[in-house]
């Protein structure tokens, strides 16, 4: 992956964590800092600005209710 438009950062990890990055990335085929980007963007999708959904609006009035017995005992 290119690193155009991205910005490079670097982090410090202990030896057994650097051991586990590089058997979790090549368990999935891709590159130490592939598997990074990708873990690392699941985790920040928490922060990531969700647009609101567009609501109906607030009912005014409801219709008046029918005779649940008609439902439920066949109108007896």
């Amino acid at each position: 992956m290119a690193l155009r438009h991205k910005k490079a950062t670097t982090i410090a990890l202990d030896p057994e964590d650097d051991r586990l990055l590089t058997r979790a990335a090549r368990e999935q085929g891709i590159s130490r800092a592939e598997f990074i980007r990708q873990q690392l963007s699941l985790v920040l999708e928490q922060y990531r600005a969700h647009p609101t959904p567009v609501s109906a609006g607030a009912v005014r009035e409801l219709p008046e209710r029918g005779n649940e017995r008609e439902l439920f005992c066949g109108g007896r």
